[in-house]
């Protein structure tokens, strides 16, 4: 509907170019009329109609009533008879028809424009608000995770002050989302590629300390509604964080490649070069989180050999 308006004049043109260009769709659909005249008798007028649309569309009402006068003007000389000046009574009456029909289909076009730019005046607040909505989201989120920050900087016990590092990470994964949210169709979808080029940059910056490890981001051209993106987000936020923490022993180099790769289904793929897949899996609090998003997600997750390495494949179709 917003492309069709943008494709529309504005409404107040100067009076010259509304009566003209009127004046030509009248006279392209008059030689038409001309044509069918032989055939269709006086239903032919009808083929007036289009260019009353138009002009009331285009324009405003003003230029559909125009058409619809000058319309019954060019019509007089093909219905007169060829020796008098007045119109037989069953012309006549088919012609004041034809007038009443027409100053309705000018009145209601109008309307109908009207309509349009109502209706694409109120997507474009709703847009607005839920805009507004994500950025107030994102400011809270962002509040959450500084109090769980400063939380975590007065607690002496090392386990309680890993717990809120973890929680203030999952916080922000959440919050960017919201960040790179985009409004497609009236629907709020997040592009993944710099949702999680920065989400995976973050983590990197936050966790390899002094290690010379790389976090690569590879990243298809995805848009997924909220709801997905989310748990996606934390998904990775957990795999890499693990990858981080216990792929690399001893301050030992390596890569960590996060894809998201989009076919049949929508594959993300969390791989490193460390020392592999732990033969014995405890499921801990992060790796329960995994689980559990992916079953939300009605994902498929698989835990890899990379050779060398470990590779966490995750799986699901898109909507």
């Amino acid at each position: 509907m917003e492309q069709l308006l943008r494709m529309l004049p504005a409404r107040r043109q100067p009076l010259a170019v509304r009566y003209g260009v009127t004046s030509a769709l009248v006279g392209l659909c008059f030689l038409a009329v001309m044509g069918l005249q032989g055939r269709s008798g006086l239903l032919a007028f009808y083929l007036l109609f289009p260019a009353i649309f138009a002009a009331s569309v285009l324009f405003d009402r003003g230029s559909g009533v125009f058409a619809v006068v000058l319309g019954a003007v060019l019509m007089y000389p093909l219905m007169k008879p060829a020796d008098s000046s007045l119109l037989p009574a069953d012309v006549t009456i088919s012609l004041v028809g034809f007038i009443v029909v027409a100053l309705g289909v000018a009145i209601v076009s109008e309307g109908l424009r009207t309509a349009w730019e109502r209706a694409a005046a109120a997507e474009q607040t709703k847009d607005l608000l839920l805009r507004e909505l994500g950025h107030r989201t994102q400011n809270n989120l962002a509040l959450v995770a500084s109090v769980l920050s400063l939380q975590a900087r007065t607690k002496d016990n090392s386990e309680v002050q890993s717990a809120l590092e973890k929680a203030v990470a999952r916080v922000q994964a959440i919050a960017s989302a919201h960040e790179h949210v985009q409004l497609f169709r009236h629907e709020g979808r997040v592009e993944m590629r710099p949702y999680l080029e920065r989400l995976c940059t973050h983590l990197g910056d936050s966790l390899r300390e002094v290690r010379p490890i790389a976090v690569k981001v590879e990243v298809d051209d995805v848009h997924l509604r909220t709801e997905q993106a989310v748990p996606l987000g934390l998904i990775a936020n957990e795999l890499v964080t693990n990858a981080l923490k216990h792929a690399f022993p001893d301050d030992r180099s390596g890569t960590i490649r996060v894809l998201l790769k989009r076919g049949s289904s929508l594959d993300l793929v969390v791989e490193d070069n460390g020392v592999g897949c732990p033969l014995h899996k405890t499921e801990r609090l992060g790796s329960r989180l995994t689980r559990l998003l992916a079953e939300q997600l009605g994902a498929k997750l698989a835990w890899e050999e990379a050779a060398p390495g470990c590779r966490v494949r995750v799986e699901f179709s898109i909507s």
